[in-house]
């Protein structure tokens, strides 16, 4: 027996398993095997009343039961903090995911979105503020957008860090690099 037609009996036979019940039993019927005057195998869940046909036993159905996931573990940042908000949260990680890594801001575009993530929950009450170069922006933000307008060219650090209602830092994301280009006076415009 070929690969092809190996194939094509599985093929007419798995809807023939699937019908059986959950337990692979014979609640739904029992499953014939039928060979034709020319060798030709098919599978039925009726017996033919014209020729020989041989009842197929089935093994049982492996049945999987659902896992649901497990709720992550919570505990308190640290041993002296408080119950008010932020407490009993679990570690909380940030990252920035836009702009990417080694952006480059074009000449003429002044704000640049900032999105970040925060994981596993955005702790409430909680505020993000991004450090450039090393120190906290001071330049104008429109809510996630940073005003860069100010911002000389090259390339520059940007870091993201979240705090609490209390202004306690909960966690800081990698930094990334961001490379801004700016018009040239020595450069004519294109």
């Amino acid at each position: 027996m070929g690969i092809p037609r190996l194939l094509q009996i599985l093929l007419l036979a798995v809807p023939l398993m699937v019908s059986a019940g959950p337990d692979g039993s014979k609640e739904s019927g029992a499953i014939y095997k039928i060979v034709g005057p020319d060798g030709q195998v098919t599978f039925s869940d009726t017996p033919p009343v014209d020729r020989q046909a041989e009842k197929v036993e089935l093994a049982p159905i492996n049945i999987q039961p659902i896992t649901l996931p497990r709720p992550l573990p919570m505990r308190k940042l640290s041993p002296k903090a408080d119950s008010g908000a932020g407490a009993g949260l679990g570690p909380v990680s940030i990252r920035i995911v836009s702009p990417q890594d080694g952006a480059t801001i074009p000449p003429g575009q002044r704000l640049v979105a900032l999105q970040v993530d925060v994981q596993p929950v955005y702790p409430e009450g909680a505020r993000f503020f991004a450090v450039i170069d090393g120190q906290p922006w001071r330049g104008s933000s429109n809510g996630s957008a940073l005003d860069l307008s100010m911002l000389e060219r090259g390339s520059h650090s940007v870091q993201v860090v979240l705090t609490d209602a209390n202004g306690r830092v909960l966690a800081q994301s990698p930094a990334i690099t961001l490379y801004v280009q700016r018009p040239s006076v020595n450069l004519p415009a294109r």
